[in-house]
Order: structure tokens, then sequence, then C-alpha cells
């Protein structure tokens, strides 16, 4: 792990990852009942290389770096 300096919280960001959010917790009220923080994000940090993503956008339905991907459906 390559820890990053942040600009406003003292934990380090991941420098590694595509993106990282420096977040405040405005709520912890619920953590004891559900493990759940509140957090306004402060500053959001995206990975200057640019690398590339996946995401799911529907069912057999996948976005690999701008490019759409589909795939046969396995269920019967």
């Amino acid at each position: 792990m390559i820890p990053m300096r942040a600009r406003y919280i003292a934990a380090p960001l991941v420098g590694e990852c595509f993106a990282n959010l420096e977040c405040k917790v405005i709520d912890a009220r619920l953590v004891k009942d559900y493990n759940l923080f509140i957090l306004r994000p402060l500053k959001a940090w995206i990975h200057p290389k640019n690398p590339k993503t996946i995401h799911r956008h529907a069912y057999c339905k996948l976005v690999v770096h701008g490019r759409t991907i589909l795939l046969k459906s396995k269920m019967r």
C-alpha cells in the first residue's frame, strides 16, 4: 500500500485506489444497532492515470472502460 497524505483528515489515502474520499462522521447513532455511520464527504480524489474500470449496469450487461459487454445468462 502506498499511503498518500490527505488534505482534511489524519488517515492516509490509498495511492493504488481509483478514488479516495475524505469524509467526516456526522452521525454515529446507528452504529450500535446497524453498524452504520453517516458521513459527509469533504474531498474526492481520483487517480490521475485513469485505470480501467468495470461497472455492472443491468442483468448480464457490463461496461468495461466505456465498452459494453453482454453476457449469456446461465440461468434456466
